[in-house]
């Protein structure tokens, strides 16, 4: 039998074990949440990602694929759309004959806004590896679930641009060797004269707005790093900043840009104002999107824990001017 004495040791080392356990248990949790900017709209620990978020209307669509890793080509797709205060829900793609041989819905690659009813979504419509043309760009509309072609190319991978007022896309294509992007409607026509084009976005005015390693004929970024450049019209690129790593998301509303991207050594949100970063919020964002009034900004974050990682759509208020 233990004295009293012993008892109280006891009890003192269980009481500091439990503190202990408690806080190697919490503290993974805690972490996820704290100093998080801005609200959540929905989230997942079980091994997805949340990538090319798009603002139509009142509601946030993305990408969910079964992978962290948006890149890998063995994953599946899903279309989804959440709103305010709402769970998040699936969307068909309505492109039936993109369908998979094991009779799957396809999974989209990319995601743009087109319209304040409408999204554009890069499909695989072929099974067959030699056939380069490929990838379809569809317009679907949210409201009625209706879908029309509206290019079909090989598809280089990181997005599209929707140039709303010409209803024109650009994308990067495999005929473009250097990895450069050019319009779809014209099949003879152009690559921008730069290299390594990831997230081309469009301004209201038409111009093209990317990351890329070399913008135009000016001297190629460092290692790792990239530009923000402008595509002013043939032969005419601008260099809006440099020194960018890990690009992630792009999205321009009138005279404003939001980068998710690392700046200065600092992942996160931001927003480019005449060469100068503003950050917004800190984090591993992995895509961001304007809301139709450009109050706020959609992004889905990554936030890597010690034994999970979590993401999650949230909203921030974008800073005023």
């Amino acid at each position: 039998m233990n004295e009293p004495g012993n008892r109280s040791t006891v009890h003192w080392f269980g009481r500091v074990a439990a503190y202990v356990l408690a806080v190697v248990v919490l503290l993974p949790i805690s972490a996820c949440g704290s100093g998080v900017s801005g609200s959540e709209l929905t989230s997942s620990s079980k091994g997805v990602g949340y990538f090319w978020p798009v603002w139509v209307g009142d509601s946030i669509y993305y990408l969910e694929h079964n992978a962290e890793d948006h890149m890998n080509s063995d994953t599946t797709t899903l279309l989804m759309r959440v709103r305010d205060g709402g769970l998040p829900e699936h969307v068909a793609v309505h492109r039936p004959e993109c369908r998979s041989p094991d009779d799957v819905d396809p999974s989209p690659e990319a995601m743009v806004a087109m319209s304040d009813h409408e999204i554009g979504l890069l499909v695989v419509c072929s099974y067959d590896p030699t056939d380069l043309n490929r990838t379809a760009l569809i317009r679907q509309d949210v409201d009625n679930g209706s879908a029309a072609d509206v290019a079909t190319f090989s598809y280089g991978g990181y997005g599209v641009a929707w140039a709303n007022g010409t209803g024109t896309a650009y994308a990067r294509e495999r005929v473009c060797t250097s990895g450069s992007v050019r319009p779809l409607s014209d099949t003879n026509a152009t690559c921008f004269d730069a290299t390594d084009v990831r997230e081309p976005v469009a301004t209201g005015s038409g111009q093209i707005v990317y990351f890329a390693s070399r913008c135009g004929t000016g001297d190629p970024e460092g290692t790792g790093k990239y530009a923000i450049c402008r595509h002013d019209g043939p032969g005419r690129e601008t260099v809006l900043a440099r020194g960018i790593r890990n690009p992630a998301g792009l999205a321009v509303h009138e005279n404003r840009i939001a980068v998710a991207a690392e700046v200065g050594g600092r992942a996160g949100l931001w927003l480019l104002d005449a060469g100068t970063f503003r950050n917004v919020a800190r984090g591993e964002y992995r895509g961001v999107a304007f809301a139709p009034d450009g109050a706020h900004l959609a992004a889905p974050l990554r936030d890597e824990g010690w034994f999970s990682t979590r993401w999650s759509i949230r909203i921030i208020a974008t800073p005023a001017l």
